[in-house]
């Protein structure tokens, strides 16, 4: 789930295919890069900056203080936009992996500016699967569909042209817009069956085995 000023943007296809994953995968160990305070199941390794509730280990994803082939799974949402070399952390990703583990994956396409604490580039599916040149892909594409990205650049929109220059202003007017506006996310699950929906997607994921 995407988050920007109190409007949340819901991904189920790439919920259900982490869900998948850690399923599939049984006892085995799992690793979750940026993990915030949720926990996705008790076999999940919680990482991050911050030592936030549930936080495991507080580490930089580019240097992963774990042993080689350590993980059946790695699990990294939302992150790979706010580091200056995502690369690094895709390094990491396979060394920590086991041969045949999950590389799981998912990362904004048309979104707002939201730095935490940097925001440095957006993904296409395609550019996301060349990250990931040397995985096996399980599967990939849109997973935050259209509506949610016009929904976010339309509020974005409204908010810098009537804040007089003003950014909580804007904000705050982001926020209202956002709430009163939200109806239209819900034309995302039926745009996410249509095979061009990956133009204007908000979001997209990739899921892939270690070689």
């Amino acid at each position: 789930m995407w988050h920007l000023s109190g409007c949340p943007y819901r991904a189920p296809r790439w919920e259900r295919a982490v869900r998948r994953v850690l399923e599939g995968i049984g006892d085995g160990l799992a690793l979750e890069i940026g993990s915030g305070n949720r926990r996705l199941a008790r076999n999940v390794v919680n990482l991050d900056i911050e030592l936030f509730p549930n936080v495991d280990v507080v580490a930089d994803g580019a240097r992963l203080p774990f042993k080689d082939e350590t993980f059946d799974a790695v699990i990294c949402e939302a992150v790979l936009e706010h580091v200056p070399e995502p690369h690094l952390i895709v390094e990491e990703i396979r060394r920590v992996l086991k041969k045949g583990g999950y590389a799981c994956a998912a990362v904004p396409f048309i979104q707002g500016f939201h730095a935490s604490p940097g925001d440095y580039r957006r993904f296409t599916a395609a550019g996301l699967e060349r990250l990931f040149e040397g995985f096996e892909r399980v599967e990939g594409g849109p997973c935050v569909g259209p509506a949610s990205a016009l929904h976010w650049v339309f509020r974005e929109f409204i908010g810098i042209a009537l804040s007089f220059g003003s950014f909580w202003l804007g904000k705050a007017i982001s926020l209202a817009v956002g709430w009163l506006t939200f109806p239209i996310v819900a034309l995302d699950p039926l745009l996410l069956k249509l095979p061009n929906s990956h133009i204007i997607c908000s979001a997209v994921y990739f899921i892939g085995r270690k070689r």
